[in-house]
Formats: C-alpha cells, structure tokens, sequence
C-alpha cells in the first residue's frame, strides 16, 4: 500500500471495524482533556497557548485497533489537528507490542501539510522504546525519522514518567520547511518528565517539556522548555 493511500485507507477501516461491532468483541474507549499548551515533540502547536483535546479508540480482541484524536491548534496549519491510525497490539511474554500506520490532517488547511507515519514499539517493565517514520514529513519536508524512549512507574498512587526523543530530518533545509526553525542543524532532541494522579474522577498531570533546540533559533518561544498542566477525562 501507498502511503500517501493511508488516510483512505484508516477512514475505510474505522467504517468496516465499527460495522463489525455487532459480530465481534469491541471495546471502545476514549478521552477528554484540557491543557495548558500542546507540545508536539518539544514544540508547541497552539503558539504557547492552552488546547481542548478528545479521542476515540475501537479494540478488537485480536488486538487490532482504529483510533481517531483531535486538538485545537495555532499555527500555520490551521486551528485543528485531526488523526488517524490503523495498529496492532499485544504481548508476546512480558514484552508489549504495538505496530501501526497514522494519517496527520489539518481540517481547513492545505492539504500538503498533512502526512502519514508508520510507526512500531516495544515495552517491558515501564520501559518503551520505539521508532516514527514518515516518508514526507509535514509541509512536505521529506524523511524524517523520530526514535524515543520513555519509562513511567507508580508510587503511592502518582505515575512518574520521563521520555527522551530524537527527531532526524532529512536535511537542515527540510527541519526548517517542517518548524521554521533558522539554525544549521538537522537534527534534535525532545523531553518530558511528568507526574500524574487521579482525583474526583479526572487525571491532572503536570509536566516539564521542552526540546534542545536553540531558542535564537525556534521564534516566539516555541521551542522553550515550559511546565504544562493537562487535566483528562476517560470513559
């Protein structure tokens, strides 16, 4: 398959998934939430301002999922951001699995901005590793590669997690096509440390994010790190 077919092809699944619900276990889950400034990789996508966010998520027992979530946004792609992924996940022993394929849109804005990634990681005992691939990445800026890890436990009721990103582009032409950044390199570094816990029936994190890039480089502030609060509903 294409990957420039994907956004059809996950709009064609989520139809035949959710007609399946009557034949088949389903489990539908999702989401709700505020928070105070959505950070996209270490880089803020409503102009170091606060989101309202939801996603729906349909499960086969199998382990085969479609997935819908959408944020508010601020910039140059417009004042949404609507995406889809079409994955599979399971165990195998002690170590999580999950594969898949994910459509980025923008409603509204031009449709070169949007782009699809194929994506796949593994977990064990609160440790996750993974690896994004996008063969045209956003605004049309080429490959990019994005390869992360990231470990959370809990103590006394308050999950405590931490994630480190490297986000490699193509050329230092194509990471300035993609964030508009003005420096020489190709390459950086995104990272998060947050901690969170459940109180009246919501989940409040709080969370440092940032990234490494230089601030001379990444205009208005967007690149900075900065504490965010997000305060989350599930049903």
């Amino acid at each position: 398959m294409k990957l420039s077919s994907l956004a059809k092809a996950l709009l064609a699944s989520s139809v035949l998934f959710s007609a399946g619900a009557y034949a088949e276990p389903i489990t539908v889950s999702g989401s709700a939430a505020f928070t105070s400034d959505y950070l996209f990789r270490g880089v803020s996508q409503t102009s170091n301002n606060a989101a309202v966010q939801a996603g729906m998520t349909l499960t086969h027992e199998s382990g085969a999922y479609v997935s819908a979530w959408g944020s508010s946004i601020a910039s140059a792609a417009g004042g949404s951001e609507m995406d889809l992924l079409l994955g599979f996940g399971g165990k195998a022993g002690e170590v999580g699995y999950d594969v898949g394929v994910m459509h980025y849109g923008y409603p509204g804005a031009d449709g070169a901005v949007g782009y699809d990634e194929i994506y796949a990681s593994v977990s064990t005992m609160g440790l996750k590793v993974g690896l994004n691939y996008s063969p045209d990445y956003f605004a049309q800026s080429d490959k990019f590669m994005y390869l992360y890890a990231g470990y959370s436990t809990e103590v006394s009721g308050v999950t405590l997690s931490g994630s480190l990103g490297m986000n490699k582009f193509d050329s230092n032409a194509m990471m300035t096509k993609a964030l508009g950044t003005t420096g020489t390199d190709d390459s950086y570094m995104d990272y998060k440390l947050a901690a969170s816990t459940a109180l009246s029936g919501v989940t409040v994190e709080g969370a440092y994010i940032g990234s490494d890039i230089d601030e001379k480089d990444c205009g208005a502030g967007l690149c900075e790190g900065r504490f965010v609060l997000t305060v989350s509903k599930g049903f």
